[in-house]
């Protein structure tokens, strides 16, 4: 029998390497952020949390506005349902709050599918404003339910048997988890069936409709994972924090935070989060002490991306490099 020798182009080995140098580089880097409990303060790793959970927050509102076209200024709904969902599972059946976690998320979820029927029935602005007035009635009801609280809300009781060591690394780890999960999800749903159907209902919906693209069930199938990740990592938030009330956790500026790290590195992609976070917590520790000054300087500094550089950070540095370092990015076609 002639044996057959398969050649492989340059190209495709280059490829091969860089991709598993790449995948060799998270997983170190997965490795150093594992260990940062040992070798940290409980206040970074506090730092490092919110870092964590609001990247995920700010990616799961990326996908939704940056592919499904749904732009969501109530996003801060479901960061309050997924953190009383897990203070109110785990106080009430006095389980591990690490336990409750999933739960949280699946409740989140279901309560996305629920309030998907009213949503999807509005468009455009009427969407957007509707999403802001559904979170500001669930923010009411809670102010006034005695069982959750009322409004001086309530602790996590359950944790208060962990010792602080134990507490502040399993609530980082978790929230680790809930960053890099989170990432992992988006990049698996832009690559797949789902992601393509978003994005050619995001280019245009009349198009992908002739295509055979269900543009309802694409949306709803977003709307729930979306929120059921934004719920995940708001119930981490407050376990950081051990308390919840109706005004912080159903607070617009979870939504203010997401839009604004979404603008600053770039809709639509998923470096754009990344990169955005970084900035958003940088000018936060650096210039957060001059007061409302910090306030006009990133809202002038939001006006000043969307005029002179609407893609966000991460176009100006695509303009230069054209890097595409989760295989997503689509190649437009030239002149």
């Amino acid at each position: 029998m002639n044996s057959v020798t398969t050649l492989q182009s340059p190209m495709s080995v280059r490829t091969k390497v860089s991709g598993a140098a790449a995948a060799i580089a998270v997983l170190l880097l997965c490795g150093v952020l594992a260990a940062v409990p040992w070798f940290t303060n409980f206040a970074t790793q506090r730092l490092m949390v919110e870092i964590f959970t609001v990247f995920a927050i700010a990616l799961a509102w990326n996908l939704l506005s940056g592919y499904g076209g749904l732009v969501v200024v109530g996003h801060q709904m479901f960061v309050g349902v997924g953190a009383y969902a897990l203070f109110a599972l785990s106080n009430r059946l006095e389980l591990n709050p690490w336990l409750m976690l999933p739960l949280a998320a699946i409740a989140t979820g279901l309560f996305a599918a629920v309030s998907a029927f009213p949503m999807f029935r509005l468009s455009g602005a009427h969407f957007a404003v509707g999403t802001w007035v559904l979170a500001e009635m669930l923010r009411i009801l809670t102010l006034n339910n005695e069982w959750l609280g009322a409004g001086g809300g309530m602790p996590l009781e359950v944790l208060s048997s962990f010792d602080r060591w134990t507490r502040n690394a399993g609530v980082y780890w978790a929230a680790l988890v809930v960053g890099a999960g989170t990432l992992v999800i988006a990049r698996t749903i832009l690559r797949g069936r789902l992601g393509l159907a978003l994005m050619s209902v995001r280019d245009s919906e009349a198009a992908a409709a002739a295509s055979g693209v269900s543009i309802r069930r694409s949306k709803l199938a977003l709307w729930v994972i979306a929120g059921s990740l934004t719920g995940l990592a708001g119930a981490v938030a407050y376990m950081n924090t051990l308390q919840v009330t109706p005004d912080a956790t159903f607070s617009l500026n979870w939504a203010a935070a997401a839009i604004f790290i979404a603008v600053l590195g770039g809709i639509g992609t998923l470096e754009g989060p990344i990169l955005g976070t970084l900035l958003y917590f940088l000018l936060r520790e650096s210039f957060a002490s001059y007061g409302s000054w910090y306030f006009i300087g990133l809202g002038s500094l939001a006006i000043v991306t969307m005029v002179f550089a609407p893609g966000g950070a991460w176009s100006l540095i695509t303009r230069k490099w054209p890097i595409d370092p989760f295989g997503v990015r689509r190649d437009m076609p030239r002149k």
